[in-house]
């Protein structure tokens, strides 16, 4: 209440003095003066600055004011503003001795060392201790400026000052400083420290001279009691709490850390900090929080960035953690563990292109590594980077140690058929018998690699280790089965149908086993059960299905599957089962629709990409083919069935470069034979020879003798001018693939060698057996019209009744008929033609020279019109657009258009001389 009626008062003296003003002028400087020290005694510093400010407006050159106002900016650790009042004071004559200390204080704040180093300390009136204290402020500022002689001749004189000063003791010690003893400095402070132990110029160059020590802690056990005495000097403080961070005691510098950000808590440098410990505290979140706000502020020590991407990994935010720790991953040493985290969280974003580069990096591995690199490798095999999958894996070898790395190492190695991972797995096994992921894997390899026995004695082991668990005995069945030991395999069954009742497995290998004894009625009555238990099982649903085929049933099993489907569409596995049931049945299209109902979800399986994929290409559906294999390839560049499937649409597009490139880069990833011969197929279609030579030679030798491989070496010899060699090689490649590239070949290798008639009977033979092969249609008429045009035009029709759209040979039969004299038909296939390619000299061509045997010439020049520009080139064309011009007795446009164009095939300068002559042109 003391403090309400003091402010009542001074507002009731205020409105006196308002009253006061009115009556009898203004206050004058001093009387201002006056009550600034009123305000200073009642503790109210604010309105003591207003009073002396109000001073020197009155009076601007008033020492005093500005004596009174420095010194009160001085108490509010407002040292810039004091030191311009300070300054003032001075130079309008306030005493010096008065000012000299405190501006020398000032300047000590504010860092103006050069000021300090000009300051007279010998100036009259000053007192040996505030020489003494002025004096040594003028010898640290002249240090920091690099004056040392200056120095040590200031410490010289100083030290003929009769005082006991603590200051007189520091200017001593700092000749020690200058000297780089900073030993013997230490201890002379110390003992200075006793006789001062609050005085924080002591405490200051002591904490200093420790760390010039490399005595960080001592150091801060220092400016701990500074700060303690001298809680307002933020600077310091914040100084304490970096030093507590640099050596590793956070939860000191947490309390001071919070202090200063109460102050300024967007500061970059506090925020750096506090990150620190709150990382430190496992307080990930506001680690993270803290440590972008340093970031987003431009600190750039990579520390800030190590904890914002530990943290952020912390929180399992991964990409937050990429971000940060990729910034900082090339100043990063080798094996440091920011780059295990990097590596751990691009294989948690699917980075699977950039985590081997980190992890190449790591060459001093642990056990505690091989977790990392066994995801690695294989995220990486998933991937299709099998080559840097192997390198990691080998890594992996030296370091797998438990039974869970060597059960991931094993799997690993059989994934490359790398038969290792058996005795791995083995060791595995010995080391933790528990392990069902050891046990299942270890099965797997047994089975596949038919050991039969070694599987039977580890069903037996994990029976005695686990006799409640179905698994074992569905193993041992399975090896029965394949053994064809029937009864036993029943027996093992039907135990683990008793253990194991949740699933359908036990039950569907019952099924299975009727089967293998072909006893169809046996596994159709078991499925009806099974199905009636789990009517939506997809495994259950397949092999009922495949039964039902067998059978010439197949409608039922689809019905089946169509009815699990239709009660629960949202069940993606019964979809997809059913999709692949339609492209089974030749139902492409049904499936297509069921598939793109669910093209808009995300991490859509292999299954719908693969079925999807294929049914595009067997309905023909060019464009949504190439869209959805570019997006397949997009999300798995080296997925072999997205790369094959993409191969197959540039292939059918003649789009040969674009799948060398693509074959090319999938062999950078991963060795692959198939690939190889892709790659030496798209080479030579391409007519890269050279390139397609080296690809050839690198091709293991037992597939030199396949027929793929025989197309290739006889497209070698007809480059080489071989067509003799070549034709028996392509001739194994036709007769053991009938493609139209193969026929092709082989026609182009016969007519090399002369051979025409050769050309026409292959072409006529593969049309009889192939009758679907427009392609090869088309290149049998195209022969047949030099050498029996009623054939060619026979062979074009059916061409057309199979394609009525095809453009070439609507535009061929016009010309034939033309040829024969039957314009009506001829026009008829013409205008299809026209009608088709619109813009297409040669087919404008074709109907305009019917028109003109119709003598129609103006509707033929329109048509020239639109053929004849400048990007065509066809001399045959241009002076058929001549002709027609002369007949329509336009010769001064024909003329003109004989002067447009240079003609450079000889039998084109010989039709113009005879265009010339028979029409008379000059």
């Amino acid at each position: 209440m003391k403090g309400f009626y003091s402010t009542q008062l001074k507002y009731a003296l205020a409105a006196v003095a308002l009253g006061t003003l009115s009556g009898c002028g203004k206050q004058t400087s001093d009387e201002y003066i006056t009550e600034a020290k009123q305000y200073i005694a009642e503790n109210d510093p604010a309105a003591a600055v207003v009073a002396l400010k109000n001073a020197v407006q009155l009076e601007p050159r008033s020492a005093q004011a500005r004596f009174e106002l420095g010194q009160l900016y001085m108490q509010q650790n407002q040292f810039e503003s004091a030191e311009k009042e300070l300054n003032r004071a001075l130079e309008y004559g306030y005493e010096a001795s008065k000012v000299l200390p405190l501006i020398t204080q000032a300047y000590q704040r504010t860092g103006a060392y050069s000021a300090i180093s000009k300051l007279e300390h010998s100036e009259v009136g000053l007192t040996s201790v505030e020489r003494a204290e002025i004096g040594y402020f003028k010898v640290v500022s002249l240090a920091r400026l690099n004056k040392l002689d200056d120095a040590r001749i200031l410490i010289e004189e100083l030290s003929e000052l009769e005082t006991s000063s603590v200051f007189k003791g520091l200017t001593t010690a700092y000749s020690l400083v200058l000297d780089q003893e900073y030993e013997a400095a230490s201890t002379e402070v110390a003992k200075l420290r006793e006789q001062a132990p609050q005085n924080a110029e002591v405490l200051k160059l002591l904490a200093q001279l420790k760390l010039s020590l490399n005595k960080p802690k001592e150091a801060a056990d220092i400016y701990k009691d500074y700060v303690q005495f001298y809680p307002e000097d933020l600077q310091t403080t914040f100084v304490l709490a970096k030093l507590l961070v640099d050596i590793g005691d956070l939860a000191a510098a947490d309390p001071y850390l919070d202090e200063l950000l109460v102050v300024n808590d967007l500061n970059p440098l506090l925020n750096q900090l506090k990150a620190a410990t709150y990382a430190q505290k496992g307080d990930y979140a506001n680690a993270l929080k803290r440590a972008e706000i340093a970031i987003n502020a431009n600190v750039e020590d990579p520390s800030i960035r190590l904890i914002a991407g530990y943290s952020a990994y912390q929180l399992q935010d991964y990409d937050s953690a990429n971000r940060h720790l990729t910034y900082i991953a090339a100043l990063l040493p080798d094996n440091h563990p920011g780059l295990r985290l990097l590596a751990a969280s691009q294989l948690q974003l699917g980075l699977t292109s950039e985590v081997g580069d980190v992890l190449n990096r790591l060459d001093t591995l642990s056990e505690e590594d091989a977790p990392l690199f066994s995801k690695a490798s294989y995220e990486l095999l998933r991937g299709g980077y099998e080559k840097e999958a192997k390198a990691f894996i080998e890594k992996s070898t030296d370091i797998s140690r438990t039974a869970e790395d060597l059960t991931r190492l094993g799997l690993l190695q059989l994934s490359l058929n790398n038969l290792d991972g058996i005795v791995n797995l083995e060791e595995a096994v010995n080391k933790s018998p528990e392990l069902v992921s050891a046990q299942t894997t270890l099965a797997k390899a047994y089975i596949v690699t038919k050991q039969y026995d070694k599987a039977l004695e580890l069903a037996s082991n994990w029976k005695n280790t686990s006799p409640n668990d179905a698994k074992p005995y569905m193993l041992a069945g399975d090896v029965y089965t394949r053994q064809q030991k029937f009864n036993e395999a029943k027996v093992e069954f039907e135990k683990a149908s008793t253990l194991d009742k949740t699933s359908p497995s036990p039950k569907l290998a019952m099924v299975n086993l009727a089967l293998a004894q072909e006893n169809v009625q046996q596994a159709n009555s078991l499925l009806d059960d099974l199905l009636v238990e789990y009517p939506n099982s997809s495994s259950a649903l397949a092999t009922y299905y495949l039964v039902s085929k067998q059978q010439n049933k197949q409608s039922s099993g689809i019905e089946k599957i169509q009815a699990a489907f239709k009660s629960d569409p949202t069940n993606l596995t019964t979809r997809l089962l059913l999709a692949r049931v339609e492209v089974v049945e030749s139902n492409y299209q049904k499936a297509i629709e069921l598939l793109n109902e669910v093209k808009d979800q995300k991490d859509l399986p292999k299954a719908y990409w693969k079925t999807l994929g294929q049914s595009l290409i067997k309905t023909n559906q060019l464009r949504p083919a190439t869209q959805h294999y570019d997006a397949w390839l997009q999300k798995s560049p080296n997925d072999k069935d997205a790369v094959v499937g993409k191969l197959l649409l540039l292939d059918s597009q003649n789009k040969f470069e674009e799948g060398a490139n693509l074959t090319q880069g999938f062999l950078n990833n991963r060795d692959d034979v198939q690939m190889q011969l892709l790659n030496t197929h798209f080479l030579l279609m391409q007519g890269d020879y050279p390139a397609a030579q080296t690809a050839y030679d690198k091709l293991p030798e037992d597939l030199l003798e396949l027929p793929i491989t025989k197309g290739f070496l006889a497209r070698f010899q007809l480059n080489n001018k071989q067509p003799e060699l070549a034709l028996e090689n392509a001739l194994i490649a036709y007769n053991s693939m009938p493609n139209i590239k193969n026929v092709m070949l082989l026609v182009f290798t016969y007519e090399t060698l002369q051979q025409p008639e050769k050309s026409i009977d292959l072409l006529s033979q593969h049309v009889e057996q192939h009758p679907n092969d427009l392609a090869a249609k088309m290149l049998l008429a195209e022969r047949q019209i030099g050498d029996d045009v009623t054939k060619a035009m026979l062979t074009y029709e059916v061409a057309l009744q199979q394609n009525p759209n095809n453009y070439i040979a609507n535009n061929n039969l016009a010309y034939l008929h033309l040829q024969n004299g039957d314009l009506q038909k001829a026009k008829s296939f013409g205008e299809k033609a026209v009608a088709l390619k619109p813009d297409n000299s040669a087919a404008l061509d074709t109907l305009a020279q019917i028109l003109v045997a119709e003598k129609n010439y103006t509707e033929a020049i329109k048509l020239y019109d639109r053929a004849v520009t400048d990007e065509m080139d066809n001399e045959e064309i241009y002076l058929n657009y001549v002709e027609t011009l002369l007949l329509a007795e336009e010769s001064f446009l024909a003329k003109r258009k004989l002067g447009q164009r240079e003609m450079k095939q000889q039998k084109s300068i010989d039709r113009i001389s005879k265009l010339k002559a028979d029409f008379g042109l000059e």
